[in-house]
């Protein structure tokens, strides 16, 4: 028995109503395994909440199905950007919002509310292709929750996401990678009033380092931004240390190393200039992916686009996601879209149509790998 749009909704309220930045997903994780139960599955956490400092480890579950077609993967995750209070949805003219200053949590709730239905409607009416229901943790904080998953000890020739603002429809084939970026600035403290030509300013370093970056969109396929910057002890002493934190994502590995290239060069002639000593750190944090149109898991959201009445809209993102984690493991994947608007934001909004539109793809999806072989 399909779910109704109610039904949709009274979980979706459910899960919102259960704040879960990053690093506190235990609420949401015991909302979801106690649902996946109650349907007659057997929701399996795994052990990488130490690892990750998640409030809870990935869930998977699996349906097995009778064997035809593709085993897929479907993903979503449990974690929100952070919130600055209790989450109070307000339901008005078929759109779900935030009745507070904080996030609704959409991004990735009408998600998870989306593949819990999907998967009781399997635990009643099992699948044609083996499905795997999974639920990550501190997605948005790193990818973390994907990082940690023993991906190689799932079942799937194809993987899928939802975890896009496109509507349903919507297929991301490319993504970026991304770099972090980090300097700390050492300069010398002294009196501001009284002796400020005997201090070298960390803080001014800093500045100039900053405004002489490329920043913001350098083209369409790479972004850079600094978003974090710590310093100074007071304001009547030149300050002795300042600290910087930004990224730079590109689709093209040359660019992006060009980008944290030009970066580093304004880091150490800013430095140079204001005599301080600078340190530098690049992390990645995830690779870029690219999948061609012919590869099996755009084949796959295809098929479930045409069989649900979606058009068809392949797309580029500029931010990363679960999919770029399992790509680079070795897992074909794209993220697909959910239909939610202004995320990361307290406007954030979740059409109930666009919900049951995406609750149609999903299950369009899978009788897309009932029926495609490998």
């Amino acid at each position: 028995m399909s779910a109704t749009v109610d039904d949709l909704l009274e979980t979706f309220l459910q899960l919102v109503g259960r704040p879960s930045p990053s690093g506190s997903e235990r609420a949401v994780a015991d909302f979801i395994l106690g649902y996946l139960r109650d349907a007659g599955l057997d929701p399996i956490e795994d052990d990488t909440a130490a690892a990750t400092g998640a409030g809870s480890g990935n869930i998977t579950v699996v349906v097995a199905g009778a064997g035809k077609g593709t085993p897929i993967v479907i993903g979503a995750h449990m974690d929100t950007v952070a919130v600055s209070g209790p989450v109070e949805p307000v339901v008005e003219n078929g759109i779900v919002r935030s009745a507070g200053d904080t996030v609704l949590g959409a991004d990735d709730k009408a998600a998870c509310t989306v593949l819990l239905a999907l998967l009781r409607d399997l635990a009643q009416d099992p699948p044609r292709a083996r499905v795997t229901g999974l639920f990550t943790v501190s997605e948005e904080i790193g990818l973390l929750g994907a990082k940690a998953l023993a991906l190689d000890s799932v079942e799937a020739r194809a993987g899928f996401v939802f975890d896009s603002e496109g509507l349903p429809g919507t297929i991301v084939t490319s993504a970026p990678s991304l770099k972090k970026v980090k300097a700390e600035f050492h300069g010398v403290a002294a009196h501001a009033g009284i002796a400020p030509e005997q201090g070298r300013s960390a803080i001014l370093a800093a500045s100039r380092a900053i405004a002489a970056m490329p920043l913001g969109r350098i083209d369409d396929e790479t972004t850079a931004n600094i978003g974090l910057i710590e310093g100074g002890a007071a304001t009547n002493v030149v300050a002795e240390r300042c600290t910087i934190e930004g990224e730079a994502r590109s689709r093209t590995d040359d660019k992006l190393a060009a980008q944290v290239g030009d970066m580093l060069a304004a880091i150490t002639t800013a430095a140079a200039e204001t005599g301080v000593d600078v340190t530098t750190s690049i992390e990645d944090d995830f690779h870029a992916f690219a999948l061609a149109d012919g590869a099996l898991p755009v084949r796959l959201a295809r098929a479930a686009a045409d069989r649900a009445g979606f058009a068809v809209r392949i797309a580029a993102s500029g931010g990363g996601s679960d999919v770029n984690v399992f790509n680079a493991k070795g897992l074909p994947s794209v993220n697909l879209g959910v239909g939610y608007k202004d995320i990361h934001s307290p406007a954030e909004s979740m059409s109930l149509e666009r919900l049951a539109d995406t609750y149609r793809f999903a299950q369009a999806l899978v009788r897309a790998a009932g029926e495609i072989p490998e």
